[in-house]
Formats: C-alpha cells, sequence, structure tokens
C-alpha cells in the first residue's frame, strides 16, 4: 500500500504547490519511488506546473479527458470508471524535453468547487441509520477507492489540498495515512496551524466513531500530524535570519519541535524560474534564468525529501 499524504494550509502563497511536486520530483529522482499526484485544488495550480498551461488545457477542455471532477461524476451517476483512465502518466515534466516514468498524476479541474456543493447535498436513505452512515462513508471515500484500486502501483500519493476542509478536502483525509503543513515563517502563515491539527483530531474522531458505528470490517486508520516544512526562509551566516528564525523557533514552542521538519527551503527566485518554465527544481540547469539560486534550493530541497522519506513512513 503507498503512504497517502495530504499537503495543507489554510493560508495561500506559502509554496505549497510547489512543495509537492518538487517532493514527487525529489522521491522519483533520488529515492526511486513511485509517485501519485492528486491535484485537489479548483485553481489547478499543480495540473499546470506538473503538465504545462498549453497541455492542460488540451487534455481537460480541447480534448475532454478525465480529470478529477470524472471521478466524482461517476460516484454521481452510479458508473463505473476505471481510475488507470484518469491517472496520467508518464507526463509530468522532469526536465527540458523529458518526463518522470515513476510519476502519475490525477489532474484537477475548475468545477471542483461546484461537486463540493453537490456532494454535500448527496443523501441516499437506507433502512436504517446504520446503512445511512455507510452511504455517508461512501460520499468520503471517493477518492481512497481510486488510491486503493491503484495501490500496487505507487510508494506515495500526494493530495494537494484546497485551503479549505469541505467535503471534497475532506475526502482527501480520509483517504490519507498523513497530513503536512508547508509553511512560510510569517505569523499569519503559522497562527492556523494549530486550528488545523484541532480540526484534524476532530475529523479523525469523527470518522472513527463512523466506521465503528457502520460496522464495517477493520478500523478506521488516523490521519497523522507528519510535520511542517518551511520554505521560503531568508538566511544570513549560514541560517535563518532573527525574524524567520523567531517565528520558527516560537512555532516549535508551541506545538513542540518534533512537529518542525528540521530541514527547510531558502527563499530566491530560483523555484519561480523553475515553475515558470514548469520545471521541478532539480533540472536547474534547464532554466534559462536564476540557475545559481535554483541549484540552491534545489539542495535544500533535496534534504528535505530526504527527511520526508525519514518521517514519512
Amino acid at each position: 500500500m503507498p503512504i497517502v499524504v495530504s499537503m495543507i494550509n489554510w493560508k495561500g502563497g506559502v509554496g505549497k504547490t510547489s512543495l509537492t511536486l518538487n517532493i514527487a520530483a525529489g522521491l522519483a529522482n533520488t529515492h526511486s519511488k513511485r509517485v501519485l499526484l492528486i491535484d485537489l485544488d479548483a485553481q489547478c495550480n499543480l495540473s499546470f506546473l506538473a503538465v504545462g498551461l498549453s497541455s492542460y488545457v488540451a487534455h481537460t477542455y480541447t480534448n475532454g479527458g478525465p480529470t478529477l471532477k470524472s471521478i466524482f461524476d461517476a460516484y454521481f451517476d452510479r458508473a463505473a470508471l476505471n481510475p488507470k483512465d484518469v491517472i496520467l502518466e508518464k507526463q509530468v515534466r522532469a526536465r527540458a524535453g523529458k518526463v518522470f516514468t515513476k510519476v502519475g498524476i490525477v489532474l484537477s479541474h475548475q468545477e471542483l468547487t461546484l461537486l463540493d456543493m453537490k456532494l454535500a447535498r448527496e443523501k441516499r436513505s437506507g433502512k436504517d441509520h446504520r446503512e445511512e452512515t455507510r452511504f455517508e462513508i461512501e460520499k468520503l471515500s471517493v477518492i481512497k477507492n481510486v488510491i486503493d484500486s491503484v495501490a500496487s502501483e505507487y510508494d506515495y500519493v500526494l493530495i494537494d489540498c484546497p485551503p479549505n476542509v469541505n467535503l471534497v478536502t475532506q475526502n482527501a483525509f480520509f483517504a490519507s495515512d498523513y497530513y503536512v503543513v508547508p509553511a512560510i515563517p510569517d505569523f499569519l502563515s503559522t497562527v492556523g496551524i494549530s486550528l488545523i491539527n484541532t480540526y484534524m483530531d476532530q475529523f479523525n474522531q469523527d470518522y472513527r466513531s463512523m466506521w465503528l458505528y457502520a460496522g464495517l470490517p477493520g478500523a478506521y486508520g488516523d490521519t497523522k500530524f507528519g510535520g511542517i516544512i518551511f520554505n521560503m526562509v531568508d538566511e544570513y551566516g549560514g541560517g535563518p535570519k532573527q525574524g524567520h528564525s523567531q517565528i520558527m523557533t516560537s512555532t516549535a514552542a508551541q506545538l513542540g519541535a518534533a512537529a518542525l521538519f528540521k530541514n527547510y527551503v531558502t527563499d530566491g527566485d530560483g523555484m519561480s524560474a523553475a515553475a515558470q518554465a514548469n520545471l521541478p527544481i532539480f533540472a536547474y540547469n534547464d532554466l534559462p534564468r536564476a540557475q545559481q539560486n535554483a541549484e540552491k534550493q534545489a539542495n535544500y530541497m533535496g534534504k528535505v525529501v530526504d527527511e520526508f522519506c525519514a518521517r514519512i513512513v
């Protein structure tokens, strides 16, 4: 079974999507892991970054190709859908003219926002409350069922979550073994992390109770807190600058030192240059600009990926 990880932060602009893509790239490149990316955000940024905007538009709108929306549409229609038809293989860009052979992706769709409202209204009547609870679990299991159907083909599944806890996002939590919080060392980026933890504790409790009451076999497995990855860290003298260091130290004091990844990614224009070229940071030699900064950030990202493999097991 793959290790499933939800990447979540309610604050935008923390580099969550870039970290998700680059962790996948590092897992494939350095650790020879098979990775499935799932873009759960209706903004579709991971989809754009991974395959390129023009390729995404051609697949989704010109050719009407399947996306994550297709999976939920099949659930609503009670229709059969082969998850392998929705997973794009050998299309995530690795470097100029090259694609990853070990990374697949399920593309997002801008109508996912509307799907959440439809999912919230979806009600199935059962012969008793226990059966209706099973139906509610089915509603939460749409993404889990897809992952389970291809479990033997991947080592990791990384889910790029939107900044909310609606039912589509709860599908990701329900399927995940861990959740990881990308953050930048500022007050607004970190202030909501303890609230995310509180919500996740409540979700685990609710899901566990639903599973037990529904009488399903086995037991619900809690989604564990995998830690905080700091991004866009300013350095001076071989470590974070004082302001950023203070934020990181106060976050560790609040949540515990073990909550923080020891490694982080520095600030710089290398990451943005890579994103603009639809390439992971590790392809810094193929970038038209900022190669020196990109190489530095790639080294830091590599250490984050190594720690990710050690922590998320």
